[in-house]
């Protein structure tokens, strides 16, 4: 295999589909949301990405079967004319960091692989870290053109998730989340992205669900989180002892006081 391919199995009657994004990344917070709306649409796998520029591994699967890493496509065909067609990705991987070649070459195939059903509106989702959380995962929100801002502001004012639009420069998307939308913008394609607030070192479903609720919302889609809820409550469960073992370490590294100061009161 010297470059990405894609292998079809099915050619879908879609029309327009909206490309949505949600590959690991941070907190796997993408790949989380991608399966969760997978799962509850019943959306369909047609096709999957293969490419050289991912890990040079294989994953043992069950009845230890090996298989090349990954991504697949799957698609979602509305039943009324209410909503929109769709088109998830998700996997195993991206490319890695520092293969910046690698992810121009697997984003254009996948930009050159929605194209061909029509697809102008991508939404991209992925974690955003963050030191410390205060309160629920906030989800930051970045598009392509300046005029979507007021565009997507209009379908989120309802949702039940604070969503932040940063108004100084600075930051980046790194990975597909990020390229999906500046090189399709070059296409002549439009959309955003939506980054949950994570620590990034566990695998974080309550920043799924708050990205999830986001792109819900612009759907027009009423989606079913409770599997993802019973994940959340897991993710706090192990916050919950990450803090304390932070506290821990901390009161065993404060000095202790001598003696002296004990006699006088100084605790």
């Amino acid at each position: 295999m010297k470059e990405t391919i894609i292998v079809v199995h099915e050619r879908p009657d879609i029309y327009d589909p909206i490309f949505i994004e949600g590959l690991p990344g941070i907190g796997l917070v993408g790949k989380l949301a991608a399966e969760h709306l997978i799962q509850e649409l019943g959306a369909k796998k047609f096709a999957e990405l293969y490419s050289p520029h991912f890990m040079h591994q294989v994953l043992i699967r069950k009845g230890s079967i090996v298989e090349l890493m990954k991504n697949e496509f799957y698609y979602w065909k509305s039943p009324d004319d209410e909503h929109r067609d769709l088109i998830i990705i998700t996997g195993d991987t991206q490319v890695p960091p520092t293969d910046s070649y690698g992810h121009f070459e697997v984003v254009g195939k996948m930009l050159d692989f929605v194209q061909e059903f029509g697809t102008r509106e991508i939404i991209t989702m992925g974690g955003y870290q963050v030191p410390e959380l205060q309160g629920e995962p906030r989800v930051l929100a970045a598009v392509t053109h300046p005029d979507l801002v007021g565009y997507y502001q209009e379908k989120l004012k309802d949702c039940n998730v604070e969503v932040i639009w940063r108004e100084d420069e600075g930051g980046a998307i790194v990975g597909a989340a990020g390229l999906l939308l500046g090189i399709g913008k070059l296409r002549g394609m439009f959309g955003i992205s939506l980054l949950g607030e994570s620590l990034g070192y566990i695998v974080d479903a309550k920043a799924a669900k708050a990205v999830l609720s986001a792109v819900a919302k612009i759907l027009n889609l009423e989606i079913d989180m409770t599997a993802l809820d019973e994940r959340a409550k897991e993710t706090e469960e192990i916050l919950r002892k990450v803090e304390e073992m932070q506290r821990a370490m901390m009161e065993q590294q404060l000095p202790r006081p001598s003696h002296e100061e004990e006699d006088r009161g100084y605790l």
